[in-house]
């Protein structure tokens, strides 16, 4: 069973990276500024809506069950579909999917200490191995990209860009949290499509109540009136698809587990964009070898699992 939640995982970690990929692209075409973020939360809404009354298992019989989980997962909403996936979209737009994939790395860390301490979850050898190869292969990425990063930083506004930094920063630190939000839901409500239907709906409502005040999120919510551009579609749904498997993966496994090999979603993002999307350079040979020693750690984590 644990390795089923891997496996959700990681196809998690695809789906983020296409979204992410996806949100440039836009961007780069549209001049997007975040306008995925409703539609996005939309769409999760009714794809996780539909799926739970279709194949969903019954609700709970106790009333504080059922009430204790749906708060859980109404506070993941707050700090996922909304604060999350927020500066997730502004920071793509201002720093790049992949410099936001490097910093959002983090979430593993951010995840992994409120786990130790809040749900007693214990690291084990195979997890600090693994860990320690995917930040390995980080590391190599970052190492490999500092020229890149600093022409890039040259033809950009530093302000715009230490900005965007600052949002993938925070951007982890919210997913993280959500990861044991999400959890403790999960350990008295075990519906992965109800913890997602859940979310959305709470992340949308707080859209809905802050729009007339905020004139960012008046625009966002406006957005859904008009025909969204093709890459707005592919990032949107890509999301919601991954969050619906990000939830079953924590109904399977540990906190920590999910959280590293979510950490892969970096590397899946640049190869998307660069050999697929091809919204920015193609990953030379020292991001294969980062990529290599990535995956040699998610595999050293699915042994240990199976």
């Amino acid at each position: 069973m644990e390795l089923i939640g891997a496996a959700l995982a990681f196809f998690s970690a695809f789906c983020y990276a296409l979204g992410s990929v996806a949100a440039t692209r836009d961007a780069q075409r549209n001049a997007g500024r975040g306008t995925a973020v409703v539609l996005s939360t939309v769409l999760t809404m009714l794809l996780a809506g539909g799926l739970w009354l279709v194949i969903g298992p019954p609700l709970p019989s106790e009333a504080d069950v059922l009430l204790y989980g749906a708060a859980w997962f109404g506070l993941s909403g707050i700090l996922a579909t909304v604060i999350g996936r927020v500066t997730f979209f502004r920071s793509v737009e201002l720093a790049g999917a992949v410099e936001t994939s490097v910093l959002r790395r983090l979430m593993p860390v951010f995840s992994a200490v409120l786990a130790v301490l809040f749900l007693g979850e214990r690291i084990t050898g195979g997890m600090l191995l693994a860990f320690l190869l995917v930040f390995v292969g980080i590391a190599l990425v970052v190492w490999g990209n500092l020229q890149r990063m600093a022409m890039v930083e040259a033809a950009a506004p530093v302000g715009a860009r230490n900005a965007g930094r600052a949002l993938a920063v925070g951007s982890a630190a919210s997913y993280g949290t959500a990861y044991v939000t999400r959890k403790f839901g999960m350990q008295t409500f075990p519906d992965p499509l109800a913890g997602t239907f859940i979310g959305a709906v709470v992340g949308l409502a707080y859209f809905c109540t802050l729009a007339p005040f905020n004139a960012r999120y008046r625009a966002q919510v406006a957005g859904l009136l008009k025909r969204p551009t093709p890459w707005q579609l592919v990032s949107a749904g890509a999301l919601s698809v991954g969050q619906i498997a990000l939830f079953a993966a924590l109904k399977f496994t540990d906190v920590t587990v999910v959280a590293i090999i979510a950490s892969v979603e970096m590397f899946l993002a640049a190869w998307l964009a660069g050999f697929v999307i091809r919204s920015e350079p193609k990953p030379g040979q020292m991001f294969l070898l980062a990529s290599l020693v990535a995956m040699a750690g998610i595999t050293v984590l699915a042994i240990e699992r199976a």
